[in-house]
């Protein structure tokens, strides 16, 4: 609202924002920004407790690039837990009890299919094409491949059902509502820039040298 009166005394038109399905573009990465952090933290934390080890997951700065897009999916592909919708169009127009229980099964069914197959076909695909093994599950019952299984699926998938459950819709009212505009902008622009740099250096390492170098690693 401030920024239309200004541009009304200034007589310069507002530039016009990205925004994908009425919420700015910023705002989604600035909140994606905050899982890729939270996404390092909880794999060193894990890292911590079977292993006693904490490292730097591969990566220069704090984040893992990978988690922010979680931030995307929700948005573009769940709609909400309660009346999920794929491009903001909703699979069930009329809502009830049951539609809302059926939408968030749905959506449990999907997040879970979606994380054993994505780690499934990348981590394959990777060792495939350039002998680099990303991960190992094959210590873990129930694994498919070294990649992919039923403990990795239910407990990422769980934890991404309770986010998208019960934090992301705040989360990103409270970012939209207390970060300005122009300084959500400028974080994307150098914080958000400079994580999906760092990501695109481990895949070049991937690509060209078939391995990643680990900048520190503690262990205890």
């Amino acid at each position: 609202m401030k920024q239309k009166q200004l541009s009304k005394q200034t007589g310069k038109s507002e530039p016009k924002r990205l925004t994908l399905l009425g919420v700015e573009f910023v705002y989604l990465y600035l909140l994606g920004i905050v899982l890729a952090f939270l996404g390092w933290v909880v794999e060193n934390t894990a890292k911590a407790v079977t292993q006693g080890v904490i490292d730097a997951r591969f990566h220069v700065l704090p984040f893992i690039f990978s988690y922010s897009l979680i931030v995307f999916a929700f948005h573009l592909l769940l709609g909400s837990p309660d009346s999920v919708a794929f491009f903001g169009k909703k699979l069930f127009p009329k809502e009830s009890k049951k539609t809302k229980i059926a939408s968030n099964l749905i959506v449990l069914v999907i997040i879970f299919a979606t994380v054993f197959l994505s780690e499934l076909l990348i981590g394959n695909l990777w060792d495939l094409c350039f002998g680099v093994k990303l991960w190992n599950y094959s210590d873990m019952p129930f694994h498919v491949t070294q990649y992919a299984g039923l403990i990795p699926t239910v407990g990422y998938g769980t934890g991404a059902y309770l986010l998208f459950r019960f934090v992301y819709a705040p989360a990103l009212r409270f970012v939209r509502k207390k970060v300005g505009y122009k300084v959500a902008k400028w974080i994307v622009c150098t914080l958000g820039v400079l994580i999906f740099l760092d990501e695109l250096a481990l895949i070049v390492q991937i690509v060209f040298f078939h391995q990643a170098h680990m900048l520190w690693r503690i262990t205890f």
